[in-house]
């Protein structure tokens, strides 16, 4: 047999150049492939390169704004200041970046949580710290809110001094009787031919009629008063079960039970106490005069966000629509011998510790006045 002659020997060739046109592939292919990378490569820095220069472009702006800002900020990081703004220098000249960040020991909380008093020889104003941290780093912003308080207090001071303007007849109508009759009482005192007995009758209700006229006065005053006077740390279930006590015996007298409930954590409030437990007893002493013999008024707190909501339900006839809106307003009673001053009293004390206050009607029946104000968790 002749060996060039073998099949297998003819083959060879034709392998080879099999082999040699998928390695020419795959050479090619690679290439191609190295220069899509290559490319994908290029935009990919380009991008990059974009991104960055956009992102010292906003690190810029940033830098300015916090410049700008007159809120303080600062970045904390593990307990420790790592920048702060001007604004926040001018707050807290004493800090430094790098040094371990707590409240000041000069900062006094006010009954509004994130807020403090601040006093120096100077003076003196009130600061809000509000925070937000994104796991070991925290962001602080610390606002001057004192002008913000000020006005806030001069617009009340106004309203009410446009209030009691508006309401002078009405003062002149609620004094005029009682002094007309205080004044024909003295008339008969004078008078030197009236008997012993009806000069002590005479005198008698003299006093009376100048006991209601000092109450009248002085609910005059605690209605235009402004910010509370001295205000205290108390337990939320210790106010309400003072102003329980102080109800009960008129409760008794109407047949008219008080239920006290509390739920939520112990809490405190820093308040005029005198000031709430009496704007309790008006809402209080509101409802039982609407209120049928054998029913009961139910007084409520829970805690809810920093802040304590108290409900006072009642089972009477419930409040008119065209009283609803104005019912907090001096003098606007339903009573033959209201005042009218015992609702407004309750809404200027709510308000001077910025809380609110509301009356609604309940669907299954009654009046319910919801109490709002700040609180803080006990230590």
């Amino acid at each position: 047999m002749n060996p060039q002659s073998s099949p297998e020997l003819a083959a060879l060739p034709q392998a080879e150049n099999a082999q040699g046109a998928q390695l020419e592939q795959a050479f090619r292919l690679f290439l191609q492939a190295s220069q899509d990378l290559e490319a994908q490569q290029t935009l990919l820095q380009n991008q990059v390169n974009r991104l960055s220069e956009d992102l010292a472009a906003a690190n810029q702006r940033l830098a300015a704004l916090l410049e700008a800002l007159p809120a303080g900020v600062l970045v904390i990081e593990e307990g420790l200041v790592r920048d702060l703004n001007p604004a926040a220098r001018d707050l807290l000249p004493d800090l430094r970046e790098g040094s371990q960040w707590r409240i000041p020991n000069f900062w006094s909380p006010t009954p509004v949580q994130g807020e403090y008093q601040t006093t120096t020889d100077s003076s003196s104003r009130t600061v809000q710290v509000k925070e937000v941290a994104f796991g070991y780093r925290k962001i602080l912003q610390i606002q001057d809110i004192t002008e913000s308080l000020t006005q806030h207090a001069e617009t009340q001071r106004q309203s009410k001094l446009a209030s009691m303007g508006q309401m002078a007849a009405s003062i002149a109508h609620q004094l005029r009787t009682p002094l007309a009759t205080a004044t024909l009482y003295a008339g008969h005192l004078a008078d030197p031919l009236l008997p012993p007995e009806r000069q002590r009758e005479m005198a008698e209700k003299l006093r009376r009629q100048l006991t209601s006229l000092e109450k009248l006065t002085t609910r005059m005053l605690q209605f235009v008063r402004q910010r509370p006077q001295k205000t205290e740390s108390v337990l939320i279930s210790d106010l309400l079960d003072e102003a329980e006590q102080a109800i009960r015996p008129v409760c008794e007298r109407y047949g008219v039970p008080l239920e006290v409930h509390v739920s939520g954590e112990p809490s405190l409030l820093s308040v005029e106490r005198d000031a709430i437990v009496s704007a309790l007893v008006a809402i209080l002493e509101n409802a039982l005069q609407v209120s049928p013999q054998g029913s009961v008024i139910r007084m409520q707190a829970a805690v809810e966000h920093a802040r304590v909501r108290i409900y006072i339900d009642d089972h009477g006839p419930g409040i008119e629509e065209s009283m609803l809106q104005s019912m907090f307003e001096p003098f606007t009673t339903s009573r033959v011998n209201g005042t009218g001053l015992g609702l407004s009293i309750a809404r200027n004390a709510i308000e001077a510790h910025r809380g609110e206050i509301a009356a609604s009607n309940r669907p299954e029946g009654g009046a319910r006045f919801s109490l709002s104000l700040p609180c803080m968790p006990t230590l």
